[in-house]
């Protein structure tokens, strides 16, 4: 499915570039802004794995599903872009992360100084942030959209907590990771009112660990200044720092509004 979608990304990006042109082509109206905003409703269920060590030893290899319990969270983005002049435009993100389990231990294992037993209360939290800055350089614009190719930093900033609640132990893991990336965004205007975006974006950084970013997306034109958004996002990062391991991997359905001025 994963492939599927980013093959789907490829296509209609290299149907932009390849659409016929005139010297006179502009940007869609649309795309005559100055700052533009965009706030999107986004409710993950996280996938992925969780290992903390102690010195010497390493410690159990959690699913954060199966073995902690970790629901639905909302990590709502906030996405701006302000135009520089020319192709070039600053575009940065905040999205708040927040993810909560409490289930019963179905078998024993250890996350740091914790010990949990078969049955013990296991309570977990990912708390946190994902900031992202780039700088966009559109080297393809005409009256269907624009192609551009994006160089900047996504940055982790999350704390993992663990605590066995019939013991009262307790571990708290932050985990803080910038990543330069590397990417690809463009939107194609199939219509005045109608327009649709791909964007894959990531970089790995050796055995650190690695950030992979995809959207998908569509938007209804109200009029120039606002749309309607639905689409897909999906957002991959790892972690890993010695004995210590995390993988949290994030991806649904979005929808949202986007205001240009």
């Amino acid at each position: 499915m994963r492939h599927a979608r980013v093959a789907a990304f490829s296509i209609g990006l290299g149907a932009l570039v390849a659409s016929p042109t005139g010297a006179g082509d502009e940007l869609p109206s649309a795309e005559d802004y100055t700052v533009r905003v965009e706030y999107l409703f986004w409710s993950p269920q996280p996938s992925g794995q969780l290992q903390k060590g102690l010195g010497d030893l390493e410690g159990t290899l959690l699913d954060v599903e199966a073995d902690l319990g970790l629901g639905e969270g909302n990590a709502n983005p906030i996405r701006g872009a302000v135009r520089l002049g020319g192709a070039w435009k600053l575009r940065g993100s905040w999205s708040p992360l927040e993810f909560r389990g409490d289930v019963i231990a179905e078998q024993p294992f250890v996350y740091g100084t914790t010990v949990v037993r078969a049955g013990d209360r296991v309570l977990t939290s990912l708390l946190g942030n994902y900031v992202t800055a780039e700088l966009e350089w559109d080297f393809v614009e005409r009256r269907q959209g624009f192609f551009g190719l994006l160089l900047g930093v996504k940055y982790f900033d999350v704390d993992a907590a663990l605590a066995n609640g019939t013991t009262s132990s307790r571990v708290l893991e932050t985990e803080r990771l910038p990543i330069p990336v590397l990417g690809l965004a463009g939107r194609a205007y199939l219509h005045r009112r109608f327009s649709v975006e791909g964007e894959l974006s990531g970089l790995t950084v050796g055995d650190r660990g690695h950030v992979w970013e995809l959207l998908l997306g569509a938007r209804v034109h109200v009029v120039d200044r606002l749309a309607v958004t639905g689409g897909f996002r999906k957002l991959v990062f790892e972690g890993r720092d010695e004995r210590d391991f995390f993988n949290l991997d994030l991806g649904t359905w979005v929808f949202g509004a986007e205001l240009s001025l």
